[in-house]
């Protein structure tokens, strides 16, 4: 097996490569253009989250983590597809496809993830928690894709803080750490200065990657679920206001931490180091429990 860390080399060998050619020879990625309201760049940005799928699933394939894989795939499916279609819509559109298709390829996504971890005949109400925090989990990550870099990092330190803290060597840490990884291959293209977002497919991807770990080590101590605490922190929160004052819970609006923190004066550039820095220490709580 090689060593997981080639998974940031190769996140970021693929994305230069996608760049360059999305850029010179022919526009494949979808974009995101600037929008009024949330949207605060002055130019179409590549949404290039998807070709951090190759690298994960090459450390997928070899530990026959099958299930996760295709859990990834659907769930990458699904994002690039609503990706493409957001560049199209109106300037005050906030997504291409609807919200019961998005949910239904992700519940098919997380149920394949907890299939990958539990048996559902043998644990099924094991099985059902496990698919549950997937669901949720990997839209929390998604929710969080709003500030340059928040979710990479994030990802990326909940993904290898579990690797190397809660997991024991195995197929599934060879794979927590080589998507955590390829989270760092993306940061330099995301932040300070965004080139590329990750978008709905690269966000997805993440957020089943940190679901599986960290159901994964909960399954052995519950206690690794306060690695993920952040996330679900903001989603709770966002998705607590939007029902309280009637709006939808999957509108996007400026509600979450992130905008949180940028009203109380924080700068953007830090925003991604102060996220992920919370996300270690809430993992790193679990640890001295």
């Amino acid at each position: 097996m090689i060593a997981p860390w080639w998974a940031a080399v190769a996140a970021a060998t693929s994305l230069a490569i996608g760049e360059l050619v999305n850029r010179y020879a022919f526009g494949w990625l979808p974009d995101d253009p600037p929008r009024p309201g949330r949207k605060a760049h002055r130019r179409p940005v590549p949404l290039a989250g998807v070709l951090l799928l190759p690298t994960i699933l090459a450390w997928c394939i070899p530990t026959s983590a099958w299930l996760l894989g295709a859990g990834l795939a659907v769930a990458a499916a699904i994002g690039l597809e609503d990706d493409r279609r957001k560049e199209h819509v109106d300037p005050l559109g906030e997504s291409g496809l609807g919200w019961r298709v998005k949910a239904a390829g992700l519940l098919v996504a997380a149920g394949l993830v907890a299939s990958a971890t539990l048996d559902f005949g043998a644990q099924p109400w094991g099985w059902g928690a496990v698919f549950s925090l997937t669901f949720v989990l990997t839209n929390a990550v998604n929710f969080l894709d709003n500030t340059d870099g928040v979710a990479a990092s994030l990802a990326a330190a909940i993904l290898l803080l579990l690797a190397y803290v809660a997991l024991p060597a195995s197929p599934a840490q060879a794979v927590t750490a080589a998507a955590g990884f390829a989270a760092i291959g993306f940061l330099p293209f995301n932040w300070p200065w965004p080139r590329l977002f990750l978008g709905d497919s690269g966000a997805y991807c993440l957020g089943l990657c940190c679901s599986y770990a960290v159901c994964e080590a909960a399954i052995a101590d519950p206690k690794w679920l306060l690695a993920t605490a952040v996330p679900l922190a903001d989603f709770l929160q966002v998705v607590a206001m939007r029902l309280w004052i009637g709006v939808p819970p999957w509108v996007g609006d400026r509600r979450h931490l992130t905008h949180i923190a940028r009203n109380l004066g924080v700068p953007s550039g830090w925003v991604a180091p102060i996220f992920a820095a919370l996300a270690a220490a809430t993992a790193l709580a679990a640890l001295a429990i």
